[in-house]
């Protein structure tokens, strides 16, 4: 019989996961104690998993504990945004041979994301950063704008040549994706929030 995984990776592989399926919780608080019953750990290993995603920028820090991020529709534009500077950013950079980009419009752990390599540089963790961050509106983006935009650049990805003139096509689609995102910002909040458990 294989040894347990660490508490604090199962902790913050669940609560990655919770806050992903669980969409935008609007300054919702999240109780350790609570949290680690769910999980069937102890408080130490939620507390450290909080305190991972709160440096990660998934969750923030309050007074006396830890809460979602509240979105508006600017704000989440603007993540919208930075995503998509960050993401022209990386695809700017001279990639190295082989790595496919794939996570530049979709969060790790997403299929797609698993054809990428591992952040090659500052930009690629930012931008993971950025995703994370993103991740629990996907249901929404494509709820509101479908899918087809992604599937275009999961296609051009898949057949892309070496050639300046395939790069600076993928660099347009990428920047189109997240100018759209960004536009519709306000309608993914709120498709967000009437899907988001109570």
């Amino acid at each position: 019989m294989g040894r347990d995984r660490d508490p604090f990776d199962r902790a913050l592989t669940a609560l990655r996961a919770r806050l992903v399926r669980s969409g935008p919780l609007q300054g919702a608080p999240l109780l350790v104690t609570p949290l680690a019953a769910e999980l069937g750990v102890s408080p130490t290993p939620v507390r450290e998993a909080l305190a991972w995603l709160a440096g990660e920028g998934v969750i923030a820090r309050r007074a006396g504990g830890y809460a979602a991020h509240v979105h508006d529709r600017r704000s989440l534009s603007r993540l919208y945004e930075l995503a998509g500077l960050l993401a022209d950013a990386v695809l700017a950079e001279a990639p190295p041979e082989g790595a496919v980009r794939a996570h530049l419009v979709v969060a790790r752990g997403d299929p797609l994301a698993e054809l990428s390599a591992e952040p090659a540089s500052i930009l690629d963790a930012l931008l993971a950063r950025i995703q994370a961050q993103l991740a629990p509106f996907r249901a929404a983006e494509d709820a509101v704008l479908d899918s087809l935009d992604r599937d275009g650049i999961a296609r051009t990805i898949a057949e892309i040549s070496r050639s300046d003139q395939g790069w600076r096509a993928l660099r347009v689609q990428v920047r189109r994706y997240y100018r759209r995102r960004a536009r519709h910002a306000g309608d993914i909040l709120g498709s967000a929030l009437s899907a988001t458990p109570v």
